[in-house]
């Protein structure tokens, strides 16, 4: 689908001649050219990388239409569903190729929900991956997202694109109560767990080792060192613990094992490792489970196979 020639819009780009009056940091980041569309002037800003946060690409698009007071939309060859709805949300107009045109000052919105972009899921966000954690410790088949902030402490636009992300894999369905949103699913938690498990992150952002006498009370069993409180795997020799990386700034890790006597090895994860701890003293099963994928070690997946089936079957989570 050509989104233009479906709208009948005609689009010519020139040089823009003001591009001299606009500070050196927007020109590092955008090409800026005058536009025509059908009648109507605008600019357009193509991006020579990545595009910058949500309140830095306000503030450069203020910056250019205080230089000349047009319409402004972005010019892009690609853009991810997160960062898609992002720009909609927030009524940055932008022209994906010919695959979707938002032009709110012209009123106009096309889009091909088939192109590549609307298809891929990614990996999910921190936000997302929490919200799925919280989900999977709920004791309820409606999963209200203002109770979940009780406990991830995110502002309500990054839990909005959470739990848009987890409908994004199509497992959970959105509904509203009133003025509240929940959001269900088809699948009981050890199903809905597998099928998640492509989409899940470590929260493991880097280890290494430290000496025992650094250890200190942030720092929390992790790893096969706290799996083998709850299955039949042997605790190993060399501990293993995670600390939340608020509260690492000052560790120097070690890269280098040596000792048994002498060092622990410490991770550093990206959320603290209680957030969802009951006792408030052991990192909770799922998230000890999610650190622990992708490890190559049978019998540690053996184990873990059955540990899944026991929370949720059995002990919850």
């Amino acid at each position: 689908m050509n989104a233009f020639n479906t709208l009948g819009l005609k689009l010519n780009i020139k040089d823009w001649d003001k591009t001299n009056q606009l500070p050196f940091y927007i020109l590092n980041d955008f090409t800026i050219q005058k536009a025509t569309i059908n009648d109507i002037s605008c600019l357009s800003l193509t991006p020579h990388e990545g595009l910058p946060n949500l309140t830095a690409l306000k503030k450069q698009i203020n910056v250019i239409k205080n230089v000349e007071d047009l319409p402004v939309f972005l010019n892009l060859d690609s853009i991810s569903n997160f960062r898609k709805q992002n720009l909609l949300e927030n009524k940055i107009a932008f022209i994906l190729k010919d695959k979707m045109v938002y032009l709110p000052f012209m009123t106009t919105l096309i889009t091909d929900e088939q192109c590549e972009e609307n298809k891929k899921i990614e990996k999910l966000t921190l936000a997302s991956q929490l919200l799925f954690i919280w989900i999977l410790h709920q004791d309820t088949d409606k999963f209200y997202i203002s109770e979940a902030l009780e406990t991830i402490s995110v502002s309500n636009m990054t839990l909005t694109r959470a739990y848009r992300q987890l409908c994004a894999t199509k497992l959970f369905e959105e509904h509203k109560d009133g003025r509240k949103i929940y959001l269900t699913t088809h699948f009981n938690k050890l199903d809905l767990f597998y099928k998640m498990k492509e989409y899940l992150q470590s929260p493991i952002q880097k280890q290494g080792y430290i000496l025992k006498f650094n250890l200190s009370d942030d720092m929390v069993l992790s790893a096969e060192s706290a799996l083998s409180q709850y299955t039949f795997i042997n605790p190993p020799k060399l501990k293993t613990y995670a600390i939340d990386k608020a509260n690492s700034k000052q560790i120097n890790l070690q890269k280098d094992y040596y000792s048994v006597e002498e060092q622990v090895e410490l991770q550093i994860w990206n959320y603290n490792p209680l957030l969802f701890s009951r006792d408030k003293k052991n990192i909770d099963k799922i998230s000890l489970i999610i650190s622990s994928l992708g490890n190559t070690d049978e019998r540690l997946e053996i184990e873990i196979e059955q540990l899944l089936e026991s929370i949720f079957n059995k002990e919850g989570a």
